[in-house]
């Protein structure tokens, strides 16, 4: 499945561990703003831009938590070219599994650095 599907199981499977949730605008989804929302985390999701409101939705967003976000982005982008781009399990919660190990051994990897 495609990572926004893999995605949404695993943001409402942890929702007692997240307080804010933040995604480009490929999560951009009504249905996953309210379950979030229902579960008291708060979503930080771009809206596509089809409607001159979508460009107010994205504008009242919070630049200081939305912009954390680049973080994450290097990280991922920093472990696909550490360990490759695939993930290989075709169950989503093995691909999870593999995802956690694979950023604990970057992170390892890291700390053994400095």
């Amino acid at each position: 499945p495609h990572d926004t599907q893999t995605g949404r199981r695993v943001a409402l499977r942890n929702t007692e561990k997240i307080e804010s949730l933040a995604g480009d605008k490929g999560y951009d989804d009504q249905s996953l703003r309210d379950a979030l929302r229902s579960e008291g985390v708060r979503p930080l999701l771009r809206h596509r831009l089809f409607a001159a409101y979508d460009h107010a939705h994205n504008a009242r967003l919070d630049s200081g938590l939305y912009g954390q976000r680049w973080m994450a982005e290097t990280a991922f982008s920093a472990i696909k070219r550490r360990f490759g781009p695939a993930v290989h399990p075709r169950a989503w919660y093995r691909e999870f599994r593999e995802l956690v190990l694979t950023a604990a051994v970057y992170n390892l990897e890291q700390a053994l650095k400095q």
